[in-house]
């Protein structure tokens, strides 16, 4: 089982100590036990043993530094920086590799905050089809032009992406998990969603799996969740909570011979890692200087980890890594519509669909903007200027406040309520009418525009101009300014008014290190720096547009060949990843009224279906739809797209991926063959 200690243990004597680790299948050293001869880096992020001092050098003298003697308290045969899923995946195929191997994983979070993005986002791993990979390649090519990344790494993540199905079914189907496509069932082409449909290569073939317990259809985190109890499950997998990386100790060539972390209470550790050290601590999302100074942001939050501060990117810049994708065309993950509150380090989400239409966004000047009512988050937050994505405006239009009236606020809640930090992780639940929002503070709440405005520090007149403006458009149903749907809008008129700040937030960077398909970070000279690896989010391949599913797949693909390559070999571990789709039958349904019982993550509701002469002619909820998240919109989208597809097998609609799911589950029980 894998083996979880505090930070005490990294420091306890050299006999009982040792001895204690070794029976986990570890070698522990204390202090002293084990001298190697090192060399610092030259920068503030270099090791150093404590106990020597270097001798005062020239600014020439610093390019060649003089070796060190390091003393080191642990040594291990793989140590991972980071536990997410990148690097759970490396541990488990480390562990395949040689089960009999030392694997250590560093995690600076507490327990209860682990998992980085994996476990707060969509859940979306994306398979293409085996046999259709050069079609996924162009979409690829399409998606990150202007910056193109190496054929090399093309065929590396269409290969890996295609073929590594199996190895995640055998690996969580231990734990009780499995790998399914979005909606249930084994794995079939079609249920895929393209994000850039008018992009060359789009029309490729594949699916958007998810991880999740055997049976059920989605679970919050049930990709990372699944690896963690499979990690767990392990011999000689360790795992060391609060424990933060902080430099990298090299030798006299370069080559990597372990790492310093910081105990509890700021004690300094060693540990040496005689295959490697692998950095798959994530991106620089939560760093706001490094947001300003890599991105130009004025401000910014994360959706995802607080933990995302950047660690690795100055210690990789001293290291001599090669650095890319630290400022993309396009944040790739995109600009997300955040709601920050001082109770949280992360935000929350503005919700996709919002239940009331008597809304608006205003920025600086307090106008509005742009579309705010457009289905963004289809396509990771872009929209078309010029023929191009570009991310969304928010971040050139702050401050920006979203505006709305008492029939928005009695609606629906504004966030959703499935996706981010507080709510994944930390188990927040917004209320459905924003009212204990509204009791905290969150929401600022005025009798008038004009109150309102006061209270945000905008200016009475304009704002109220602009609400007029608005108020007109909905009210004739043609927003002449912005073409935002009719449906959506209707006059923002019922006092009271309420208004909440809107603040770019961000799923993932994608800046790092440039690395190989085997996982190896590459100096300048694109060689690799020795025993250095570097998978997931940090220094990722996607290097403009990103399309759902690809950072899940990367990082597990990444996090393997990180532990192929330090290990010499590829785990033996193979299973079958069914591909055959469930048979149902339509056609045979005996004439009549069929009703469907579904548990919604909310609450329960009631799916009736009309069958005639062999076909669905009606859908129709008919209990419970105030447990549903889909609006009637939606509803009717995926209600159509059923009854004119004739089919069970239908995409989730975008926005609504948990309702769509339980629907199509329901659909599928009552037809299958």
């Amino acid at each position: 089982m894998a083996k979880q200690i505090s930070r005490r243990d990294f420091l306890k004597g050299s006999v009982a100590g040792a001895a204690g680790l070794a029976a986990a299948g570890l070698f522990g050293c204390a202090s002293g036990a084990d001298t190697t001869t090192a060399a610092p880096a030259t920068s503030a992020a270099a090791t150093r043993a404590s106990e020597t001092q270097a001798p005062e050098t020239t600014a020439s003298e610093t390019q060649a530094p003089q070796a060190l003697s390091v003393s080191f308290d642990k040594e291990v045969d793989f140590l991972v920086v980071g536990y997410g899923l990148a690097g759970e995946a490396a541990a488990l195929e480390a562990n395949d590799i040689d089960p009999n191997a030392s694997v250590c994983i560093l995690e600076k979070m507490p327990e209860a905050g682990a998992g980085g993005n994996s476990i707060a986002s969509g859940q979306t791993v994306i398979i293409p089809a085996p046999d259709d990979l050069d079609t996924f390649k162009r979409y690829l090519t399409a998606c990150s032009n202007p910056n193109p990344i190496a054929d090399e790494y093309l065929d590396f993540l269409a290969t890996e992406f295609a073929g590594q199905g199996g190895w995640i079914q055998a690996t969580v189907a231990a734990v009780g998990y499995e790998l399914g496509y979005v909606g249930g069932g084994p794995i079939s082409w079609g249920s895929l969603v393209t994000e850039f449909p008018d992009l060359d290569g789009a029309s490729f073939k594949g699916c958007s799996g998810h991880v999740r317990k055997a049976g059920s259809t989605f679970e919050y985190g049930g990709v990372w969740r699944g690896f963690d109890l499979a990690v767990r499950a392990r011999d000689n997998i360790e795992l060391c909570f609060n424990t933060s990386f902080t430099s990298l100790i090299q030798d006299e060539s370069g080559a990597v011979l372990g790492v310093t972390a910081v105990a509890d209470g700021g004690s300094e550790i060693r540990i040496k890692a005689n295959k490697g050290v692998l950095l798959a601590c994530g991106g620089f999302e939560n760093n706001l200087q490094m947001q300003r100074d890599f991105h130009g942001m004025d401000m910014v939050y994360t959706g995802g980890t607080p933990g995302n501060t950047g660690d690795a990117i100055q210690v990789l810049m001293a290291a001599g890594a090669k650095m890319w994708h630290m400022n993309n065309q396009t944040q790739s993950g995109g600009f997300w519509l955040g709601i920050k509150v001082p109770d949280y380090e992360a935000v929350f989400m503005r919700n996709f669909s919002m239940a009331g239409t008597s809304w608006l966004e205003v920025a600086a000047d307090d106008q509005r903007f742009y579309d705010e009512a457009g289905a963004y988050h289809r396509q990771h937050m872009k929209y078309k200027e010029y023929g191009h994505y570009v991310d969304l405006p928010h971040d050139r239009a702050l401050p920006v406040h979203l505006i709305f009236d008492e029939k928005t606020r009695t609606a629906g809640a504004i966030v959703t309520k499935w996706l981010s930090w507080p709510i994944t992780t930390e188990g927040y639940v917004w209320s459905d009418d924003n009212s204990a929002e509204i009791e905290k503070g969150w929401i600022v709440k005025a009798d008038t525009i004009e109150e309102l405005a006061g209270k945000l520090g905008r200016d009475p007149e304009a704002l109220k101009a602009t609400i007029d403006r608005y108020n007109e458009m909905a009210s004739s149903q043609k927003d002449t300014d912005f073409g935002r749907n009719p449906e959506t809008m209707s006059p923002l008129d019922s006092a009271p008014f309420y208004a909440v700040g809107i603040a770019p937030a961000l799923v993932a960077t994608t800046g790092g290190a440039e690395r190989n398909p085997k996982a190896q970070v590459l100096k300048w000279n694109g060689e690799p720096i020795p025993n250095l690896y570097e998978a997931g989010e940090l220094g990722s391949f996607v290097s403009n547009l990103y399309q759902n599913g690809v950072f899940l797949a990367e990082a597990i693909a990444t996090g393997r060949a990180a532990a192929d390559t330090a290990f010499g070999g590829r785990s033996q571990v193979t299973a079958e990843l069914l591909m055959q789709k469930e048979e149902y039958d339509i056609a045979g349904k005996a004439d009549g009224s069929y009703e469907q019982l579904i548990k919604g993550n909310h609450g329960e509701y009631t799916l009736q279906v009309e069958v005639a002469g062999g076909q669905i002619t009606g859908l129709e909820i008919v209990n419970g739809r105030d447990n549903m998240f889909m609006d009637d919109t939606q509803l009717e989208t995926f209600f159509n797209e059923v009854i004119s597809g004739q089919s069970v097998e239908v995409d989730a609609i975008s926005g609504a991926t948990l309702d769509s799911n339980n629907l199509i589950d329901a659909l599928k029980a009552l037809f299958k063959k």
